[in-house]
């Protein structure tokens, strides 16, 4: 897989984790708000299904279906599970900053990769 792919793939992974960081902050703060509907953010599926090669794929192809990838805010949740639980929002948070760090250290060593090829040793 060449490093544009996996920087396009890493890049986007990033958006959609931004955008469920800001949905957990916003059912946080709305948890004491009667009659909220909790915000739920999914992507990985999608993305994982741009990224996958198909027959007469191009890199070029990949790339615009990996970039065409958009975050989707979830349907509301059954009404029995309707509810903001704190923490579940909490743990949700944690783990979207951690798989966060983890994307950013990725890119920062294909472009220190990058730089390397560039630079020579």
């Amino acid at each position: 897989m060449s490093i544009d792919l996996v920087a396009s793939i890493a890049t986007k992974a990033l958006d959609g984790l931004f955008a469920r960081q800001a949905a957990t902050a916003q059912n946080i703060a709305n948890a004491n708000s009667a009659g909220y509907v909790p915000v739920r953010v999914t992507f990985e599926e999608a993305l994982r299904d741009a990224a996958d090669t198909r027959a007469g794929d191009t890199v070029d192809t990949r790339l615009a279906r990996i970039r065409s990838v958009e975050p989707a805010f979830g349907a509301p949740l059954p009404i029995d599970v309707n509810t903001v639980r704190l923490d579940d929002e909490i743990a949700s948070a944690s783990e979207t900053a951690a798989r966060y760090a983890m994307l950013i250290g990725m890119l920062d060593r294909s472009l220190q990769i990058r730089q390397l090829a560039i630079k020579g040793m």
